[in-house]
């Protein structure tokens, strides 16, 4: 044991804490890397000592996502067993999860050396050997990056203004990152105070360790997590496709995958053209108000189902973590449950992987309750297709099975809230789709949403020469399956989640199918597959919608500042609210989200419009009382027929007042 050189590195690491204590933006370099790839990077090697077969663009993917994940979950934990969350808590994580580096480099004398200088080496073989999937997950970071940083938070002199529908999802993103960082922990939902936030929400608990690491806002931490994430997503498809393809085609094939999985989609294009036919507007003005991906509100032909770049990308945050995590677990698991006639060609199983994939599954269910039980369904496809009975099999199945004890805490309460709030039920048939126009135009939804990647999917498990064919079929099948049977969710939109984590399958068949074809015809298939996700993303990049006026914003810097952490406000019904970036919390939002979340926004509303647009200050501080808000926005405009008057009574004082925003403070009680 090379105790001193252990003594030096963990004194190296101690400083580097110390020194992002007192300088917060040191944090990015020191505190972050511990908590985005240290982490997973251990586990992925505990996990593979032997010679297990895992790629290493799988390897490198998995240690991010499952770096991700497992600090997410530590903080969490820590933080529960503290009574509180806060930057003391994420700092003590960050040296829990550096304990490998010392230990790694306590071996023997000279060892930590040559350690360092093979893994160096390893890695800079892997690049030579695959450097256009490198390069790829590369781009595909880059191209995530710089569409969120130009698009997702653009203040000027009439305020903030998003691109694309980030309009719609950033205000909860938002005021769940900003609030936990302000004192909500364990957090009721900051835009429907007083109820228990239960909804797959770490991955804006990640974004929020990080920024509470380095001091940030929360906005940039979303642009670099998103960014990372989507590299990662390109990896980990890469080392499952590898894994379940395998042969002389392999390589192709699998790059194939990672770009139809993270650039390919649907025909959504074609409303442009049509847009264009029948001049309603020159090309750029028509991307600046319209997606052409995912477009809601439309007429025929509708297109709702959107791709991976569109929402999985650039808005829905959960699904940003939880699509390589879900792909990561299942590569895990086939890596370590091989089939019986891989079993025949020397394969062997790998306990530790196994207990590695069902860690990993354990984790994804706050990051995505939706794909949380995909997962188990996924590798019991896997194993029964691959003829893997008897005795083995059921240890193996322990060693997967063990670690869900970690979910129960946040499945249970997903499961108690969907089933109380009567969204679980039912369906034949996804409502979105176009049932009530007959089984012709649902072949055509469906056919123009998931476009020629989907078909050539289709053709691909059509064919018995195609690896993996079953398990493919089986992946596509169940995932397309789930939102035509049953529905989870107020907002039948939302089960187009099914069709994104469906769409890694999709990408790996169709990818295993045209690798054998001539690289002109392959290009033009990548080519047509991801003009609309490039579209959207051109509309995400540079379309200005108004998210908050230049007064709005003032008013939520003074929030910040001057109001008390876990402060509840009375505010008006609309997307966003002040409250959201300053990381404070209001008595409601927009009524489908909160419906989404299995609450009735019903009996708020009424409250808060008594309130509002009662006319009454006294009752109005009553009910503020009863619910526990000390600040009011006054109501203005249509749709308020008697506006409380609340500078008329001595129970409120005006606490803020610029502009267009106006704010009192609930002085005393009634």
């Amino acid at each position: 044991m090379n105790r001193k050189a252990a003594f030096v590195v963990a004194a190296g690491i101690g400083i580097g804490l110390v020194a992002a204590w007192v300088w917060p933006p040191l944090a990015v370099l020191t505190v972050w890397p511990l908590l985005v790839i240290v982490p997973g990077w251990a586990i992925v090697a505990w996990a593979t000592r032997g010679g297990a077969r895992l790629a290493s663009t799988g390897r490198l993917g998995l240690a991010i996502v499952l770096s991700v994940a497992v600090s997410a979950h530590l903080v969490w934990w820590l933080s529960t067993a503290a009574g509180g969350y806060g930057r003391e808590v994420v700092f003590v994580a960050a040296a829990l999860l550096a304990v490998p580096i010392p230990l790694a480099a306590s071996r023997r004398s000279g060892a930590w050396q040559v350690g360092a200088r093979d893994r160096w080496r390893a890695a800079v073989r892997a690049l030579r050997r695959r450097p256009g999937a490198f390069g790829l997950a590369l781009v595909a970071l880059g191209f995530v990056g710089l569409v969120l940083a130009r698009g997702l938070w653009q203040v000027n002199a009439d305020g903030v203004d998003v691109g694309g529908s980030n309009w719609s999802d950033l205000g909860v993103h938002l005021s769940i990152a900003q609030s936990v960082n302000a004192g909500n922990f364990p957090p009721d939902v900051p835009f429907f105070a007083g109820e228990p936030l239960v909804y797959h929400w770490f991955a804006d608990f990640h974004a929020a360790i990080l920024a509470e690491a380095a001091g940030l806002f929360a906005i940039p931490v979303f642009i670099v997590q998103s960014a990372l994430l989507a590299g990662a997503l390109a990896l980990v498809v890469h080392g499952l496709a590898l894994t379940l393809i395998r042969g002389r085609l392999a390589r192709r094939a699998a790059w194939v995958a990672v770009f139809l999985v993270v650039f390919g989609g649907g025909f959504g294009w074609i409303r442009l053209v049509g847009d264009l036919g029948n001049e309603l507007g020159a090309a750029w003005d028509l991307l600046m108000t319209h997606a052409y991906d995912n477009q809601w509100l439309s007429d025929w032909p509708y297109f709702s189902i959107p791709s991976v770049m569109t929402t999985g990308l650039l808005v829905h945050r959960a699904t940003t973590v939880g699509l390589p995590l879900m792909a990561g677990a299942v590569l895990m698991a086939v890596v370590g449950i091989p089939s019986a006639r891989r079993r025949a060609t020397g394969f062997v199983d790998r306990p530790r992987l196994v207990v590695a994939a069902g860690i990993a599954a354990a984790l994804l269910a706050p990051f995505h309750f939706f794909f949380f039980p995909v997962v188990p369904m996924l590798v019991l496809g896997w194993v029964v297709i691959g003829r893997r009975f008897g005795r083995n099999v059921l240890r193996l199945a322990v060693l997967f099975a063990a670690p869900f004890l970690l979910a129960v805490p946040f499945a249970l309460g997903a499961l108690g809230q969907a089933t109380s709030s009567g969204w679980l039920e039912p369906v034949i048939g996804w409502p979105t789709a176009p049932l009530k126009d007959g089984p012709l135009a649902v072949l055509f939804f469906y056919v123009t949403n998931l476009g020629i990647p989907f078909v050539l999917a289709v053709a691909a498990i059509a064919l018995r020469r195609t690896p993996s064919r079953a398990f493919l079929a089986l992946w596509i099948g169940l995932l397309f399956l789930i939102p035509n049977v049953v529905q989870v969710s107020y907002v039948s939109f939302d089960m187009n989640k099914y069709f994104q984590a469906m769409w890694i399958a999709v990408g790996i068949a169709a990818g295993a199918l045209i690798a054998r074809w001539p690289a002109p015809v392959i290009a033009l298939v990548l080519a047509l597959s991801a003009i609309s996700p490039m579209l959207s993303s051109v509309h995400h990049a540079f379309s200005q919608n108004g998210l908050m006026s230049a007064d709005a914003l003032a008013a939520a810097e003074w929030i910040a500042v001057q109001t008390p952490e876990r402060s509840v406000f009375v505010t008006d019904s609309w997307i966003i609210s002040p409250t959201d970036p300053a990381g404070r919390l209001r008595l409601t939002s927009f009524g489908p989200y909160i419906a989404n979340l299995g609450y009735d926004p019903g009996p708020r509303e009424e409250q808060i419009a008594e309130i509002r647009c009662g006319g009454d200050p006294i009752r109005a501080a009553e009910v503020m009382a009863d619910l526990g808000a000390t600040y009011v926005f006054p109501a203005g405009g249509p749709g308020c027929e008697r506006p409380t008057d609340f500078g008329s009574s001595a129970l409120f004082e005006e606490a803020y007042a610029n502009g267009s925003v106006t704010i009192y403070r609930l002085s005393s009680a009634p």
